[in-house]
């Protein structure tokens, strides 16, 4: 071996060595974020509900997946001009971290537009995800695609979503199928029922509109929409990885409000329970390398549990009148609920007992209105360590917004 020849192999070898300490340095030093960055939002996430609802699916020593999150706390919700939120102005500091007016959308007091979680993402090139229970179009998902000051606005919020760039994914109900089809021409596939979804290639790369009626997105019975969030938060996933810069998903359940608004606690506790299972779905198949934040919104209704149900109580005995005779669930705002009686508030009431399964309203309303309290906020994940004690709603956005 001739001098020259060693002398260039010694130099490849100090050039490699370099290049190997150099990557470990870097790989040691710099930030790393999350490959997948999950939002879970829903309404009446606070102690009381979820207790309600853990022992109406096992009793007493049932546990929801939720509480195997290891960081939590208590988030406050006021709008920048009431101290109770709309699910306007709630869903905005979610997904903006700014407070604004009751019915505004990413649109803060001085008319200035607010940049979203989802136009984070995409700006750090990673793929976009949003999931409901309720319409694409409603307020709640709005939130983080629309910028108007008329949140409460329909066709504002429709055609808000039609001259947005197309998310990479997004399912939920829908208006019309023929209001989406201006999006064909943005490269968009429309997808409308659940086996087109479940069978649509996961490398396809288009964006994808999936609009499924109501009985597809409800639970068995009467609420089947919850029911397949589970699928659908599966199938996002499955569609959004393949970005290599990451992802993420914004999934909003609006069914447990909707329950809640006529004060049907059953429905409630399901809706519940699907949305905790959804949770679960993701943890499961995002992998370890993720984000999960679940974040709650607004209270609506007020919901009390009364008595001392038995430890082993749920189902129905959770629902029925408790063991002093005397209503289980009862409401602070809304119609009231009973079997034995019509659900027009308007209907003369008999002065009889509470039948065996009435949910009974203080103040009786055509609809449930906010309640005043802290939602919960809980974590898992690179990031999540910040979330604990009391927070506020806009916290938690930042926690997020950090590891886009």
């Amino acid at each position: 071996m001739t001098m020259k020849l060693r002398n260039r192999l010694i130099a490849l070898l100090c050039l490699i060595i370099f290049l190997i300490l150099g990557a470990a340095l870097f790989l040691g030093t710099a930030p790393r974020k999350p490959f997948a960055v999950i939002l879970f939002v829903g309404d009446n996430l606070n102690p009381s509900a979820l207790a309600a609802a853990r022992l109406f699916a096992g009793g007493g020593d049932a546990r929801l997946q939720m509480e195997d999150f290891p960081n939590t706390a208590l988030c406050r919700n006021p709008a920048n001009d009431y101290s109770i939120p709309d699910k306007a102005s709630a869903s905005t500091s979610l997904a903006s971290g700014k407070r604004v007016n009751s019915g505004s959308l990413c649109i803060d007091p001085s008319g200035a537009k607010l940049a979203s979680l989802l136009d984070e993402a995409t700006k750090a090139g990673r793929s976009t995800g949003l999931v409901t229970t309720g319409e694409i179009t409603d307020v709640g998902p709005a939130a983080f695609y629309a910028k108007t000051a008329k949140g409460h606005d329909a066709t504002e919020r429709l055609n808000q979503f039609l001259a947005h760039p197309p998310l990479d994914f997004a399912a939920g109900e829908g208006p019309a199928a023929e209001s989406f089809q201006k999006l064909t021409a943005k490269g968009v596939a429309i997808i409308n029922s659940m086996n087109d979804l479940e069978n649509q290639p996961f490398w396809k790369k288009s964006p994808t509109v999936a609009l499924l009626s109501k009985n597809t997105a409800s639970t068995p019975g009467q609420d089947s929409a919850s029911a397949s969030l589970p699928d659908l938060v599966r199938i996002a996933i499955r569609q959004l990885q393949g970005n290599r810069h990451g992802y993420l998903l914004v999934v909003e359940d609006a069914s447990i409000a909707e329950a809640a608004a006529i004060n049907d606690g059953e429905s409630m506790f399901k809706r519940l329970l699907a949305f905790d299972q959804a949770v679960a779905t993701a943890r499961r198949y995002a992998g370890e390398n993720s984000l999960i934040v679940v974040a709650g919104r607004e209270n609506v209704g007020g919901l009390t549990l009364n008595g001392y149900p038995l430890l082993r109580d749920k189902g129905v005995a959770i629902l029925a009148l408790n063991a002093q005779g005397n209503p289980s669930l009862c409401w602070s705002t809304g119609p009231g609920y009973s079997t034995e009686e019509p659900r027009d508030p308007s209907a003369k009431k008999t002065n009889a007992r509470p039948g065996i399964l009435s949910q009974p309203s203080a103040f009786p309303l055509p609809r449930a209105s906010g309640a005043g309290g802290d939602v919960l906020g809980l974590g898992i994940g690179d990031g999540s360590e910040k979330i604990h004690g009391f927070l506020d709603l806009t916290d938690l956005h930042g926690i997020i917004s950090e590891k886009l």
